[in-house]
């Protein structure tokens, strides 16, 4: 089919401008459209119902009408192409819009992501929560079952060192007294029971105790017939603070001989940290009696039973 204006042929129906009066087809760029793109812009309502230049022009009587309808003419003409322009910047529009679109999808899919990765990162921490919730509670059970623990091997360790000094009630510690080679305690002992002046009765059993040391002699540790006997004879040795070991012995140098009660280990340690803690804080008198440690800071005071750490401690 041949263009009804140039007579050449139309290549493609998408490419023609058929008259919706007269059927006629046209190439676009022959008619009053100018171009294919400009009537490619129209839109397809204006493209069915658009008419060839005889057409148009056949519609008026005169030239004056004629010339207004060609202004007509031409203004729709110039509308049908500013719509088709305007169509076609909304069509870009929305491709760009679309493009822009596509560009956040990636970023959609990395928060819903994040999203999860919240509610799961909150899911764990809330089971965490619980569990040092239930370590809380576990752990306020075990301090109470810890303290009353503590509370019970305190007493009976309390118990147990009643019991084993109650054992140790007529036994008397002597420091000083020289070591010689076969020597016999109890002789030792009962002599300087003599020298004291004091009659402690039969001596059950005397030995000396510890590692040797050349510094000094080991204590010896003596059994005596009875707690009053012992507390006699330690009363005694506390008076007379001029006993020496040259008092038992004439070849014995001049050292003083000490005697003191038998104290467990916890109650050697506990009058040892009485000392330690009366010269910080100025006791001037610390001593044992009855197997219990007292301190006194000055003459006339009352005095003070340490029965424990506790009360070293309060001080």
């Amino acid at each position: 089919m041949d263009c009804a204006k140039c007579s050449r042929d139309l290549f493609s129906p998408k490419k023609t401008a058929k008259c919706a009066k007269c059927n006629k087809k046209f190439h676009p760029s022959c008619t009053r459209l100018k171009s294919t793109e400009n009537f490619k812009k129209m839109k397809k309502e204006l493209r069915e119902n658009w008419k060839c230049d005889g057409c148009k022009s056949s519609r008026t009587s005169n030239r004056q009408s004629s010339s207004s309808s060609e202004d007509s003419e031409e203004e729709e003409d110039h509308k049908d192409s500013n719509d088709s322009h305007t169509e076609g910047k909304t069509e870009r529009a929305i491709l760009q819009i679309n493009k822009t679109l596509s560009t956040f999808a990636p970023i959609v899919r990395d928060m819903r992501d994040l999203k999860e990765s919240v509610a799961y990162m909150s899911n764990q921490f809330d089971n965490f929560l619980e569990e040092i919730t239930s370590l809380k509670s576990s752990m306020v059970s075990l301090e109470k079952e810890n303290s009353e623990l503590k509370t019970t091997v305190g007493e009976l360790q309390k118990k147990v060192d009643l019991l084993e000094q109650n054992s140790r009630s007529a036994a008397v510690e002597m420091h000083g007294v020289p070591e010689t080679h076969n020597e016999e305690c109890i002789q030792i002992v009962s002599a300087v029971s003599q020298a004291l002046k004091v009659n402690c009765g039969a001596v059950k059993r005397a030995f000396r105790v510890g590692p040797v040391r050349k510094d000094r002699p080991r204590k010896i540790l003596a059994e005596l017939e009875s707690s009053e006997t012992r507390e006699t004879l330690v009363a005694a040795a506390r008076l007379d603070k001029s006993l020496t070991a040259n008092d038992i012995h004439k070849n014995w140098p001049k050292e003083r001989i000490y005697i003191n009660e038998n104290l467990t280990s916890f109650r050697a340690e506990l009058l040892r940290r009485a000392k330690s803690k009366g010269k910080e804080k100025g006791f001037r008198y610390i001593w044992v009696k009855n197997f219990t440690v007292f301190m006194r800071k000055a003459e006339g005071e009352r005095a003070i039973a340490i029965r424990s750490f506790e009360d070293i401690n309060s001080l």
